[in-house]
């Protein structure tokens, strides 16, 4: 499991040489309803920061298209901004806007999958991001069920019972070099090792490094002696 935090311009002037965490989610922007995105005041400072700081991020961008057509040119705006990047961390919808509770579940869903549908053809390993109430009430998950799912919750647990690859846990955290509270995140994939592995969000193939294939290996195996773990619980409890 890694640790980290999520940011947009609202944080500031961020003095990245005093993070320290295993990675950041850095807003790119927010799109306009008819498609299209306005690109955060800050994200290239922070992009640039996380790199020199050697900080491992990603990027979401806040959703308000009204449309299928809108989130697909939102989409291709995006990948334009972030050709010039190598991300080791997923791009993220960040699909959460009020609009969208007045909306019918089908119509939510088309939209984030139309946007989902063309990053990924682009070329980049994405994620939807919401919070646990939103997956349950306003979309249809298993349709969507071929993306990852960084998932919101500040109860204490994750009310999602779903598969999920992050976690927001709590929109009160502090982090050194961020000026007042911020996200934190859990993420339980090896997300640079995949990314890399399979060539995406820029990378073009790189082989990923023996110690990230060590990291993923041991991942895995950390998972498999859970199962067993369980599975020996529960057959014990018969």
């Amino acid at each position: 499991m890694q640790t980290g935090f999520d940011l947009s311009s609202h944080q500031g002037a961020v003095r990245w040489e005093r993070v320290k965490a295993d990675f950041a989610m850095i807003r790119a922007g927010w799109s306009w309803y008819q498609g299209g995105m306005n690109i955060d005041l800050r994200f290239t400072e922070n992009a640039a920061g996380a790199q020199e700081a050697g900080i491992p991020w990603g990027t979401y961008l806040y959703a308000y298209d009204r449309t299928p057509e809108a989130a697909v040119q939102s989409a291709g705006r995006l990948a334009e901004l972030l050709a010039a990047y190598q991300l080791p961390y997923p791009v993220a919808y960040d699909f959460e806007d009020d609009q969208y509770l007045t909306r019918d579940r089908g119509e939510n869903t088309a939209i984030c999958r139309a946007f989902l549908e063309t990053m990924q053809q682009r070329g980049y390993y994405v994620m939807l991001y919401t919070y646990t109430n939103f997956a349950k009430g306003y979309l249809r998950m298993e349709e969507l069920a071929g993306y990852d799912f960084w998932v919101a919750d500040y109860t204490g647990k994750v009310g999602w019972t779903g598969p999920y690859g992050m976690w927001q846990y709590t929109a009160a955290g502090r982090m050194a070099g961020v000026t007042g509270p911020v996200d934190l995140d859990y993420a339980y994939k090896d997300y640079p090792f995949l990314i890399r592995a399979a060539g995406l969000n820029g990378f073009g193939g790189e082989a990923p490094s023996p110690e990230e294939r060590l990291r993923e290996e041991n991942r895995r195996l950390r998972e498999r002696l859970a199962e067993i773990e369980r599975l020996a619980a529960e057959t014990a409890s018969w």
